[in-house]
């Protein structure tokens, strides 16, 4: 399983969204070349496959699972209760980012910008037409 990252988030799309999700640490990789790869060709930007990682981390420790270790008097126990919260408020900093940076846009009908006199009788306009619930035979 292949791990890399060059260090430059503008570099590629994947180094962008393993910067994103603060997955640069070799040694400890989150997630393989291969399964980003996919995530960035599944979505249409880095953000949007950072918040699909991001779940799919959340996903990984929502199992319940907590981990306690112990040496001599000193214990350590972590809980994924904590691994959630912090994976979701990264989800709400990466949608807000990518809202800044990809704003929604609007669907427009173009048949609504239409004056209602320029519109053809037979097109299902989305205002009102005079006369619109006669009878037409």
């Amino acid at each position: 399983m292949a791990f890399t990252y060059s260090g430059n988030p503008g570099s590629s799309t994947r180094d962008l969204v393993r910067f994103l999700i603060t997955d640069t640490n070799a040694a400890e990789p989150l997630f393989q070349d291969t399964e980003l790869d996919y995530l960035v060709t599944t979505w249409e930007n880095g953000y949007t496959a950072a918040i699909a990682a991001v779940r799919t981390l959340i996903g990984r420790v929502a199992d319940g699972s907590s981990e306690s270790k112990k040496v001599g008097d000193l214990s350590l126990a972590s809980s994924t209760g904590s691994s959630t919260g912090k994976l979701l408020s990264l989800i709400q900093q990466l949608e807000t980012a990518r809202f800044s940076l990809y704003p929604a846009a609007p669907i427009v009908n173009h048949n609504s910008l239409i004056k209602t006199v320029e519109k053809k009788d037979e097109d299902s306009g989305s205002d009102f037409v005079l006369g619109q619930m006669d009878n037409k035979t």
